[in-house]
């Protein structure tokens, strides 16, 4: 399976590195990589790389954007090489790194069927971002525009009005990005990540074929999310699946799962579903693959996420409910 990619943007200052470290703090029990693009002022040492138990690869005197693509391309095919375990990579790219060609080469024919882009999440500093010069606009507005889910950083630091001013100015560069407001770059793990482990533990038994929801804050300071996870044992209509995830989707951050559906020719197939903002991916995984009831987690902020409606909606796609 290829290894999914997690990239992070933004300008000079934007919390990107702050991110980083409290995200390799508590990897989840994953295994991460971080490719690191150390330009001027960035850079990430040693004790970063101890304390979140990753391995990390500085690529120096030069952006990967530009000057140094062959670099990143060698950099990630010694990761999996060496590691062949890992469960993630995380790029975090220079300040002054543009995302479109960054995606571009992600995405590239030289890294095909081995790493697969998971999510782009652009950091912005929002109590920054109306002091930037022209120049230095114009790059952050390049980063924006590749974003999936664009973090509006230091949010404690300007007024509603500010907020919703800047939120104006960004939706008319990437309008179809999710904008979520952070302060200190605090957010759920499983939002970058999206982790199904994290929702296994079930506190009660069900019967057989039962679907089920629940919904919490992932942290009490990060009340403003809303996680929710549903499962069920019983296989589902793939038709009517991707459907509704289409329309549930379009309220969420994020959204990972792995989902049974029934075949035609009354094979069970697990499917792999990963969602980041409006960028959604199926895959299905190889036969044998052990799954023995389907999973869905999903993250939302507020109103994003209703539990009520969602869970309807998901037990209308089991397998043989007339539709």
């Amino acid at each position: 399976m290829p290894v999914p990619v997690t990239v992070l943007t933004g300008f000079l200052g934007a919390g990107k590195t702050t991110l980083l470290r409290a995200l390799l703090r508590d990897p989840g029990g994953l295994k991460i990589a971080v490719l690191v693009n150390d330009f001027g002022e960035i850079n990430i040492d040693a004790a970063l790389v101890v304390e979140g138990q990753a391995d990390s690869l500085t690529l120096s005197n030069g952006c990967v954007c530009c000057t140094i693509q062959t670099e990143l391309v060698e950099a990630i095919e010694k990761l999996l090489r060496d590691r062949p375990d890992l469960d993630r990579i995380v790029i975090e790219a220079s300040g002054v790194s543009r995302s479109l060609p960054l995606t571009d080469l992600v995405e590239s024919e030289a890294l095909a069927g081995r790493i697969r882009l998971d999510g782009m999440f652009c950091l912005v500093d929002a109590a920054g971002f109306p002091e930037l010069d022209f120049a230095a606009t114009e790059l952050a507005l390049d980063q924006i525009t590749g974003a999936d889910v664009i973090l509006l950083n230091k949010a404690d630091l300007v007024t509603e009005a500010e907020m919703a001013a800047l939120k104006s100015r960004l939706s008319g560069v990437q309008g179809s990005a999710r904008m979520l407001p952070c302060v200190a770059a605090e957010l759920p793990h499983e939002l970058l990540f999206g982790s199904v482990a994290r929702a296994a533990p079930h506190p009660h038994d069900h019967g057989p074929g039962c679907g089920c929801g629940h919904h919490h804050a992932p942290e009490e300071h990060l009340s403003a999310f809303t996680s929710w996870s549903w499962r069920s044992t019983e296989p589902l209509d793939e038709a009517r699946l991707r459907r509704t995830l289409r329309d549930i989707g379009r309220g969420l951050l994020r959204a990972k799962g792995v989902l049974r559906v029934a075949r035609v020719d009354g094979r069970i197939a697990a499917l792999e579903y990963q969602q980041v903002g409006r960028r959604a991916r199926w895959t299905e995984l190889p036969p044998g693959t052990e799954a023995t009831e389907s999973l869905l987690v999903t993250i939302g902020l507020g109103d994003g996420v209703d539990p009520e409606r969602f869970s309807a909606l998901l037990e209308t796609c089991r397998d043989g409910v007339a539709a």
